[in-house]
């Protein structure tokens, strides 16, 4: 399980939610959670890795984009503005090891009912 630590602004908007909760299954490797956010057409790039096409393969990517399962998850920030919005997080380890993570996402709109339809993760081993 997961220990997940909330910056007290990082749930004040509904796309702020919308990043904080899927940050959250993302770190908890829950597909199942993440695929109704986002778009049948979704891209996901991973700097440095691979870069992800479609909500299938979103699904299968999801188990292995963070090679360990998280001990702790700490969300330091979410910004959102018009159809895009930002995490700033860390994640930490059991038996060490930790990673800052910067997630951009664009939405398919502006509507609050509005899927991700990119995702730019910019991850970093500490």
């Amino acid at each position: 399980m997961v220990q997940v630590t909330v910056a007290p602004d990082c749930g004040n908007a509904p796309r702020k939610q919308l990043l904080r909760d899927f940050t959250i299954a993302l770190a908890k490797r829950d597909a199942q959670a993440l695929l109704p956010t986002v778009a049948d057409d979704v891209v996901w790039e991973i700097v440095g890795r691979r870069t992800v096409r479609g909500k299938a393969d979103f699904a299968d990517a999801v188990a292995t984009a963070v090679e360990r399962q998280a001990e702790t998850l700490q969300l330091d920030s979410i910004l959102t503005h018009g159809s895009e919005g930002a995490v700033s997080s860390r994640l930490a380890f059991p038996g060490g090891g930790a990673m800052r993570c910067c997630d951009v996402s664009a939405f398919s709109g502006h509507s609050k009912t509005a899927k991700i339809k990119r995702i730019t993760s910019y991850w970093i081993e500490e």
